[in-house]
């Protein structure tokens, strides 16, 4: 699936038949080594790069209040930055529930397979997200800031056709409905974004939901 062998992945939860086989397949599916991480490591100091890595993985239903404390602590520890993604999300969970996740870039439902795990965590590896519309556009609401946002003279000097882009964008669109959408290839839209995220010194779509959440009113993102 991705040839890039720098990743780091984490899978939170505790080790059991049920992990070890979700590992399994997840590892043969991205042909990426995950590495299971339980909160009692977490507990014993094993919260640093070597456990944290690029991504963690957190099933929706191993972490309550406390424990969350514990994942925070252990990932100010080891200094990393990580995407984070959800999976076995119930799928009436409100929205508001998941933006304790600071870095979500995923999230994945009971009810979703293998093969639509492995088909979403591709495109979060090529830097896109995995969110459905409603979850994309309920996290830009909550973190709009709570004054009125004036448009910024970067955002004024993108062209017509990256502020078209950025509207799909904060709708929660990937790559391909964004290229459905305007009637352009895919590869068109990534070579748009790139040039919108060196713009705005955007390194992911994440931070470019946040950077529009700060720089363009409301009303033109609509």
């Amino acid at each position: 699936m991705t040839n890039n062998d720098t990743y780091h992945i984490t899978l939170l939860s505790d080790v059991s038949m049920q992990s070890k086989l979700f590992k399994d397949s997840l590892e043969r599916g991205i042909q990426l080594d995950v590495e299971i991480v339980s909160l009692d490591d977490l507990r014993n100091g094993r919260g640093d790069e070597s456990s944290l890595g690029d991504f963690v993985l957190i099933d929706f239903s191993y972490l309550d209040d406390s424990n969350f404390e514990l994942y925070n602590q252990a990932k100010s520890v080891s200094g990393l930055n990580a995407k984070e993604i959800v999976i076995n999300c119930p799928k009436d969970v409100a929205s508001t529930h998941l933006f304790k996740w600071r870095n979500l870039v995923g999230v994945f439902y009971v009810d979703d397979d293998i093969s639509l795990l492995l088909k979403g965590m591709e495109k979060i590896m090529q830097d896109e997200m995995w969110l459905s519309r409603k979850v994309a556009q309920d996290y830009i609401e909550h973190f709009r800031c709570a004054n009125s946002v004036t448009t910024s003279q970067v955002y004024a000097n993108l062209t017509k056709r990256e502020k078209e882009i950025m509207r799909l964008l904060g709708h929660g669109a990937s790559n391909l409905q964004i290229a459905d959408e305007l009637f352009v290839s895919e590869n068109t839209v990534k070579t748009h974004l790139h040039n919108i995220f060196k713009k705005i010194n955007a390194k992911n779509r994440l931070q470019a939901l946040l950077w529009a959440n700060n720089n363009i009113a409301l009303e033109e993102r609509v």
